[in-house]
């Protein structure tokens, strides 16, 4: 199984994000903080680890909080197993996509609403089905990467091929995709 490398520095940016600090107290907070980290128990490093995996995957005005909750959830779990750690946010990371769906659902939004990814660039909902089927062939491995991908129809796979590929889809084929995720959002959460 591969597995997504979080080091302590990006946890700890993570922290500091929330503070008031800019330039080079900044730089200090964040050095401070992962020296911190570093000295956590097993348990909490573990904890802070899958909840920044999850809290990276949803939009960028949520991330702090998700984080929190998330990374709660796993210290209540009481595991230095990263597999189980994992488990936890996941789940808590599904269920808040469920509620959040809903929400967008009776607010108007749509998956059509565009969100700021990790690097800050814009993307549309719909887009995290490709990123959920790359994620999950990566973090879970091919057995549940494999079974996302074999859900969906032959019209689809193309789509989802070409863009873990790295290619831009043509209008046509972005609109498909797209109508082909607001259709069945169930994917996004599953």
């Amino acid at each position: 199984m591969n597995q997504v490398k979080v080091t302590y520095r990006e946890i700890a940016r993570m922290l500091v994000k929330a503070l008031p600090v800019q330039d080079e107290a900044y730089a200090e907070k964040v050095d401070e903080y992962t020296e911190s980290v570093q000295r956590m128990g097993a348990e909490a490093k573990t904890a802070l680890k899958s909840a920044y995996i999850f809290a990276h995957k949803v939009p960028v005005q949520d991330r702090e909080d998700m984080f929190q909750e998330l990374a709660l959830a796993v210290l209540e779990a009481r595991t230095k197993d990263e597999r189980l750690a994992y488990t936890v946010a996941r789940c808590d990371w599904r269920n808040w996509w469920e509620k959040y769906y809903t929400r967008q659902h009776y607010l108007a939004g749509s998956l059509n609403e565009i969100v700021e990814n990790d690097e800050g660039g814009k993307v549309e909902l719909g887009e995290l089905l490709v990123g959920e089927v790359e994620y999950e062939r990566l973090v879970d491995g091919k057995l549940d990467g494999q079974a996302l991908f074999d859900k969906l129809p032959s019209y689809i796979k193309p789509l989802v091929v070409k863009r873990l590929l790295g290619r831009a889809l043509t209008g046509a084929e972005s609109s498909l995709l797209t109508k082909y995720t607001a259709n069945h959002v169930e994917l996004l959460i599953a």
